[in-house]
C-alpha cells in the first residue's frame, strides 16, 4: 500500500505589493513628518526651503516606487543606488554639523527610506517604512520644540498612514477605489471623533500628554482628582494649575460645575492662541488657526451663553451682542440642518446626478477624445442600470452587466444594445473610434435612461 505524502507549501515571508495607492498614500505620509521634523527649526527661518527639499526627494523615492510597482524586481535598483549615497553624503554633512545624536538618526533614516521608496513593492519593506515614519513622528511630537501647532503636520501623517495601511489590508477585497476611500475614510472621521470625547472628557496621566496637548500635561482631562490624590501634588506647589485639584470645593473630588468647564476651556483656548504670535509660522497656517480658535470661542459661547474668558458681570450693551450671537448662532445651527438634509438627499441621488454629469462630460469629449468620450457613456449606463436595482457584480463587463439585467423596457433594452454594440465594436474590434460614433452612442443611452428613470414614461411600455 503506498501513502501518499503532501508536502507544505513555504509561505512568501515577503509578499508583493502590487497597489501603487498605497505607496502614493505612504508617500503623503511621509512628507508630512518630514515637514513636522523641519518644523521644529522653523526660527530659523529655512522651513520654507527645506519643506521644498523635502518634497523633492518625497517626490524622487515614492514617486518612483507608484511607478515601478508590480514590475520586475530590477525597476528602481540605480535610482535606489544614487539616492542612496547622496543620502548618506547628505546625512554625513551636513547633517552631523547641524542636529543631536537623536535627531541625526531620525535625519538618517529618513533620507534612507526616501532613497529606498524606489524599490518598495512588498509588504515588508511597506511596514518598515511605515515603522519608520512612526518613531520619528514619535521623536518629532516629544522635542522641546513641540506646540499644539504640530499638529497641523502630525495629524495629516497618521491620517495618510492609517489610509495606507486600510488599502494595502483591503487590496484583495473585490471593492472599487471610491468604496474602499468612503469606508476608510468613515472609519477615520469615528476614530477621531472618539479620539477627541477621549481627550476633552476622560481622564488622563500626565504621560500621555506628549508635552504639548492642551491644557497641559499635568491636566487629567476635564474631571477633578479625588482630595487624596490631590493632596500630594498640591503640597509639590501645584495647588494653582487648572484641573490638578486646587483644595476649592470643587477640588476635594465633587464633579465641576459647568462654570469651572467654561473657565478651563477658556485657558485652554487662550493658552493656544499664544501660539499665534509666533511669526516663524507660515502665514497659510496662522490664519487657519484663528479661524478655528474663533470657531471655538465662539461655539464656547453659544454653549455657555456668555464669554468664557470674562470674569465680571457684562454691561447691558454686551448682553445685546451676545443675544444677537446667540440668534446668530441659531441661524447658523439651522443652515447646518439644511446643509445636512441637502447632502442626503445629493447622496440619495447620486447615480442620477453622476448619471447627468457624466454624459454632458461624454458630449464634451466627443470632439478631441471620442474613445474617452464612449467610456464616459459606457459608466453613465452601468450607473443608469444600478437605478433600476441591477447592479453590477465584480468583474462584470459592459455587456455582461446589460445581459443580466431583467425587466428593462423594451425600447430602452434596444437602445442599450445598440450603444454596447458600438463600445464593444471600438474596444475590442477594429473599428476606430470617431466623434459620430460617440454621439450616436450618446444619444442612444440617453434616451435609455430616459425611458428607465421616467422622463418618458409613454415609451416604456
Amino acid at each position: 500500500m503506498t501513502t501518499t505524502r503532501t508536502v507544505p507549501v513555504p509561505v512568501d515571508p515577503a509578499p508583493p505589493l502590487n497597489s501603487r495607492a498605497v505607496v502614493a498614500l505612504t508617500g503623503m505620509s511621509y512628507f508630512f513628518v518630514a515637514l513636522g521634523f523641519s518644523y521644529l527649526d522653523r526660527r530659523f527661518s529655512s522651513f520654507g526651503l527645506e519643506g521644498f527639499l523635502w518634497l523633492t526627494w518625497a517626490v524622487l523615492g515614492f514617486g518612483a516606487g507608484t511607478l515601478h510597482a508590480g514590475k520586475p524586481a530590477a525597476s528602481g535598483q540605480t535610482q535606489w543606488v544614487v539616492l542612496g549615497l547622496l543620502g548618506f553624503v547628505l546625512a554625513v554633512f551636513p547633517g552631523l554639523a547641524i542636529y543631536n545624536l537623536l535627531r541625526w538618526t531620525c535625519l538618517t533614516l529618513m533620507i534612507v527610506i526616501g532613497a529606498r521608496a524606489a524599490i518598495l513593492r512588498t509588504r515588508r519593506d511597506f511596514y518598515l517604512t511605515l515603522t519608520v515614519i512612526f518613531v520619528v513622528s514619535f521623536m518629532v511630537g516629544t522635542h522641546g520644540n513641540a506646540d499644539w501647532t504640530l499638529w497641523f503636520y502630525l495629524g495629516p501623517a497618521w491620517v495618510f498612514g492609517g489610509l495606507a495601511l486600510a488599502w494595502e489590508h483591503a487590496a484583495g477585497v473585490r471593492l472599487s477605489r471610491w468604496t474602499k476611500m468612503a469606508m476608510t475614510l468613515g472609519f477615520v472621521g469615528v476614530s477621531f471623533l472618539l479620539t477627541v470625547v477621549l481627550f476633552f472628557f476622560a481622564p488622563r496621566p500626565p504621560i500621555l500628554g506628549f508635552g504639548f496637548l492642551p491644557p497641559g500635561t499635568d491636566t487629567p482631562g476635564l474631571f477633578q482628582q479625588p482630595a487624596g490624590e490631590g493632596s500630594g501634588r498640591q503640597a509639590k506647589g501645584n495647588s494653582g494649575s487648572s484641573g490638578s485639584g486646587s483644595g476649592t470645593g470643587a477640588g476635594q473630588g465633587s464633579a465641576p460645575q459647568p462654570g469651572e468647564w467654561a473657565q478651563k476651556w477658556g485657558a485652554m483656548l487662550k493658552s493656544m492662541r499664544q501660539a499665534t504670535a509666533d511669526r516663524f509660522i507660515p502665514q497659510w497656517q496662522r490664519s487657519l488657526m484663528e479661524k478655528l480658535l474663533n470657531s471655538a470661542q465662539s461655539l464656547l459661547g453659544m454653549l455657555t451663553g456668555r464669554s468664557a474668558e470674562s470674569e465680571s458681570a457684562p454691561a447691558e450693551g454686551e448682553l445685546t451682542q451676545e443675544q444677537s450671537e446667540s440668534f446668530l448662532f441659531r441661524v447658523n445651527w439651522l443652515w447646518v440642518l439644511v446643509a445636512l438634509l441637502a447632502g442626503y438627499f445629493l447622496w440619495r441621488r447620486r447615480y442620477r446626478i453622476g448619471l447627468g454629469i457624466a454624459l454632458g462630460c461624454s458630449w464634451l469629449l466627443a470632439a478631441q477624445f471620442p474613445a474617452q468620450s464612449m467610456r464616459v457613456s459606457a459608466q453613465a449606463m452601468k450607473w443608469c442600470l444600478h437605478i433600476q436595482g441591477h447592479k453590477r457584480s465584480p468583474g462584470q463587463s459592459v455587456r455582461e452587466h446589460w445581459l443580466a439585467a431583467a425587466g428593462i423596457a423594451p425600447l430602452a433594452n434596444k437602445w442599450l444594445g445598440y450603444a454596447v454594440q458600438i463600445y464593444c465594436e471600438t474596444r475590442f474590434g477594429a473599428v476606430s473610434a470617431s466623434q459620430q460614433r460617440a454621439l450616436n452612442m450618446r444619444r442612444a443611452v440617453q434616451g435609455a435612461c430616459d425611458i428607465l428613470i421616467g422622463f418618458a414614461p409613454e415609451l416604456k411600455k
